[in-house]
Formats: structure tokens, C-alpha cells, sequence
């Protein structure tokens, strides 16, 4: 262990004590009394506050009610957290305000050098997803739908909620939360009318957690999706260019099963409401962005249906 991650475990170490004594910290890191003492020092220096008492069984302490000092990230930690949030903007992900201003504290912590290399990052890389004539610009549609971050929050304290929309309210619990071509869904399980559901967020007119004497256990919830869980109804085959496709926009509860060592060819079973028709176009416009790669051997026969319509309206937008 280096002498800067000695100090940085060292002041975690003391900062969750009310009293250590210098032959402790020798123990505890391997290092001669010296060595303590200038790492004492040094944590003093970087404005942690200790208090000493002297006697055969004296030690130090940390003053009550203060924090660590500030985490300090060198030049190639502060470009890797800056590209990061770089390539979330545009991607209507939830806590959009919490990014902008985490970025805006990385940059203000950087030196002036530091700040310098981080606006030259920002102005060469440009991501699938950014304005190429204005890569600071934040596109309005990076804005998520104003429901999503109540609903994670809500989340965070039981998967079990009331959502209503403006014709419904179901009583869910919350499997997957998703992004699927810019639009944000719910995955969950209707826990009145036992089945799977997907909702789309933008239709949430309100979240609220089910009451806490109403709560289910979670493993009698998971019985019954299990219990319930139909079979696929949709097969699919993948090459490599729509495996591709498919790590950029995978399906929310489907995974690929690959069928070689290399990882060229795939299926894909899944399934597909045949009577809902949002999930039925959602899914023909999925299928289509997985290109030409993409092989239906099985699929419900509205599905198809609307996958030729599809078909012959582009192709009738073709040039004669």
C-alpha cells in the first residue's frame, strides 16, 4: 500500500473511532511509530481535526461532528468522471439536474489546467447522441419523463405501488424500469389481476407506495410470476451486425442465446402481447432497428401483420 492509500484508509479508519492510540494504527497498517506520526501529520494538514492526550495511556481523538476533508481526484480520475457524464447527456436518463451540477462541482475542483484539457475533451468528443454544432448543448429531449424520478425514488422504498394513469390504476410490482428507443417503461407485475404489464411512463399521472399492512411478501409475488410466467411466443435469429444492434439497444427481459464460441449468431425468444397494441408496435419497431440481420422463425400472427404494413408503406415512400 502506497502513502497515499495508507492516509486515505488511515482517516476512514479514525474517523469511525472515538479514540486510537499511534501502536494501534502500527498494528493495524504494518508501519514503524515514525511512519504514524508523519501520517498523523499529514491527515492533520489535510484539515481533519485531532485532539491528543499525553500518559502511559494516551492517544488521539476526532473532534465530534466533523467531516473528512474533501476527496481529492487526480488528472486521469477527473477526466474519466467528465467523459462519463459526458456521455449521458442526450440520453433522457433520470436526475438530469443532479448530473448537470455534478459536473459543474468536478470542473470547479479541477485546476486551471485540468479545466483547460476537460473543455478541449468536451469539445472533440462527440457521442451518437450529441448536438455535432453545439456539443454543451443539452437537447430538451434529454429530459425524462416527469414521473421517472419519482418513481425510482418511490422504488427505493418498496417495489410495491399504486400507478395511475389517466384511465387507470393498477396495483403493480415494479420488476424492471427501462429505456426503449427514447421512451421510458414499466415492466411489472400486476398484483390484482396476476399478470405482466408494461406501462410507459409518460402515461403516469401518479406514483404511491401500497399501504404497509397491504404489503405482500416478496417471495409469494415471485411464486406467482413464476407460476404465471407464459411461454415465448416470438423466436428470433441474429447475426453479427444485429447483435450489434441489439448491445445498443437490448431487450429489457429477453437475453441472447448465443449459438457459437464467438458469439456471431444468437436467438432470441421473447414474448408479445398479441392484443396490446403499444407492445406490438413498440416490438415491430425494435425488430426493424435490429436491420436486416434479424430473422423472425416464430412470431403471433398480428405481429407479422403489422411488420408488413410496415413494409409496404416504405416501400411505397420509395422513389420511382
Amino acid at each position: 500500500m502506497n502513502k497515499t492509500d495508507r492516509i486515505n484508509t488511515m482517516m476512514r479508519y479514525i474517523n469511525n473511532r472515538q479514540y486510537f492510540t499511534i501502536r494501534e494504527l502500527m498494528t493495524q497498517f504494518n508501519v514503524s511509530r515514525s511512519t504514524v506520526i508523519r501520517d498523523l501529520n499529514t491527515i492533520q494538514e489535510l484539515g481533519m481535526p485531532l485532539t491528543a492526550s499525553v500518559g502511559r495511556d494516551g492517544g488521539y481523538a476526532v473532534l465530534q461532528n466533523q467531516l473528512l476533508p474533501a476527496v481529492q481526484f487526480n488528472s486521469e480520475e477527473l477526466k474519466a468522471l467528465f467523459v462519463s457524464f459526458l456521455a449521458t447527456l442526450n440520453t433522457q436518463l433520470p436526475y438530469l439536474q443532479n448530473r448537470n451540477t455534478l459536473t459543474e462541482k468536478l470542473v470547479a475542483i479541477a485546476s486551471q489546467a485540468q479545466q483547460d484539457n476537460l473543455l478541449t475533451l468536451q469539445e472533440l468528443l462527440v457521442f451518437d447522441h450529441t448536438n455535432p454544432r453545439n456539443p454543451k448543448l443539452t437537447e430538451l429531449t434529454d429530459y425524462a419523463p416527469a414521473l421517472l424520478k419519482p418513481l425510482l425514488n418511490a422504488c427505493l422504498t418498496t417495489r410495491q405501488l399504486i400507478l395511475t394513469t389517466a384511465t387507470t390504476t393498477q396495483t403493480v410490482w415494479i420488476r424492471h424500469v427501462f429505456s426503449r428507443q427514447a421512451n421510458w417503461y414499466v415492466d411489472a407485475w400486476d398484483l390484482t389481476g396476476h399478470r405482466l404489464v408494461q406501462i410507459a411512463i409518460d402515461r403516469l399521472t401518479a406514483v404511491a407506495p401500497v399501504a404497509q399492512e397491504e404489503i405482500l411478501q416478496p417471495a409469494a409475488i415471485e411464486a406467482a410470476i413464476k407460476q404465471a410466467q407464459p411461454q415465448p411466443n416470438v423466436k428470433l435469429t441474429l447475426d453479427a451486425d444485429a447483435i450489434q444492434q441489439w448491445h445498443n439497444h437490448p431487450h429489457p427481459t429477453a437475453a441472447l442465446q448465443y449459438q457459437d464460441a464467438f458469439q456471431q449468431t444468437a436467438i432470441l425468444e421473447c414474448r408479445v402481447a398479441p392484443t396490446d397494441l403499444q407492445q406490438l408496435t413498440d416490438f415491430s419497431r425494435w425488430y426493424l432497428y435490429l436491420g436486416a440481420g434479424a430473422c423472425i422463425v416464430q412470431a403471433p400472427t398480428p405481429l407479422i401483420t403489422i411488420l408488413k404494413q410496415t413494409a409496404q408503406r416504405l416501400l411505397a415512400q420509395l422513389p420511382q
